[in-house]
């Protein structure tokens, strides 16, 4: 309701017709609501913009159509046969262009405004957000949609409510590491300083503490598009086993943006701040057990052959042994049994 409200108010504005208590309710709504401000300087600049244009056009035809009467006026001083021409364009064929131009202009105008306010009435209401906060721990969270998230000490986020139902964005401050929720029709936003990050699903870490000097984002499966949120540059794409990283203080975009390249063991210092943390890529899982039983202190044993040299890529964080087991299922079909300590894989 309120949102209609504003914007008959402000159309009113617009068009010169608001009273004094009106142009006062508006002021107010603006005054109290920062989106609301936001789009009434836009629709305000866009229309002043377009005015200008109507005017230099209007004054434009006008001195079109003195000439014309300027012309007619020495026809009928030295004779209108004398004078006439009839290869030229006739006058009411030129009148009639001119008055088509200044038409379509205005119609693109009306047009161009009428879809930039149907754009601004439908954008959405700014979103609320929840809010994580570690302090001398660190935090795991699965958020609504199934995104692990693994937040180090003195980090923060905050995400929107019903995340992953119609949008799904994240700011963050600190550092965190992310397991994104495949979902292709609603990506995931994380703002991280002055950059944006765009995922669908994937692995990796971000390192954004106000403190520090840069950015990082390292990235372990999938792929991100990174751009700076103060201009309009191209986004810098992301690959597995690539660090990105931005400067403060400097303007970010994708020429300013380093991308060094990242073995596995490297990237695992980068993240070793995560307990537990355990990151392979086409890794053998009959070496990929020894790395299992140490991270959960258990004996797993292969009694199928083929399964030895089956490899698997993956990152395990929070997860216990069970979703363990059954995540790497999902690359590789078996079974398996966990007896106490011990684990069958068959």
């Amino acid at each position: 309701m309120k949102k209609h409200f504003f914007f008959a108010l402000l159309s009113k504005k617009l068009s010169g017709e608001i009273t004094i208590k009106e142009s006062a309710n508006l002021q107010r709504i603006i005054e109290e609501d920062e989106h609301y401000k936001q789009i009434a300087e836009r629709l305000t600049d866009y229309f002043e913009r377009n005015r200008q244009q109507l005017k230099y056009g209007g004054a434009a035809v006008n001195v079109e159509l003195g000439h014309v009467w300027h012309r007619i006026a020495l026809a009928e001083q030295q004779g209108f046969e004398a004078v006439c021409d009839y290869n030229r364009q006739p006058l009411r064929d030129r009148f009639t262009k001119s008055f088509l131009l200044k038409f379509a202009a205005a119609l693109i105008v009306v047009l161009s405004c009428g879809i930039l306010t149907f754009n601004l009435l439908n954008q959405e209401e700014p979103l609320n957000y929840s809010k994580l906060t570690t302090s001398d721990e660190k935090v795991f969270k699965t958020l609504d949609d199934g995104t692990r998230v693994c937040l180090n000490r003195g980090s923060s986020i905050h995400y929107n409510d019903n995340f992953g139902k119609k949008n799904r964005k994240i700011i963050l401050l600190g550092e965190a590491f992310f397991d994104v929720a495949k979902n292709k029709d609603i990506p995931l936003f994380i703002q991280a300083g002055d950059i944006n990050i765009e995922v669908k699903g994937t692995v990796f870490n971000v390192k954004a503490y106000q403190k520090n000097d840069r950015i990082e984002v390292s990235l372990l499966k999938g792929l991100v598009a990174v751009r700076g949120n103060r201009g309009k540059a191209g986004a810098v794409l992301l690959r597995p086993n690539e660090k990105l990283i931005a400067l403060v203080g400097t303007s970010l975009n994708r020429e300013t943006f380093q991308v060094v390249r990242m073995p596995v063991d490297k990237q695992l210092q980068d993240i070793k701040w995560i307990q537990d943390s355990l990151v392979f890529k086409k890794e053998k899982l009959q070496d990929l057990v020894l790395r299992l039983e140490k991270k959960y202190n258990i004996r797993i044993e292969i009694r199928k052959e083929e399964l030895k040299n089956k490899r698997f890529s993956g990152t395990f964080a929070a997860e216990d042994l069970q979703q363990a087991l059954e995540a790497l299922k999902l690359s590789y079909p078996f079974t398996y049994t966990i007896n106490n300590k011990l684990v069958i894989i068959k």
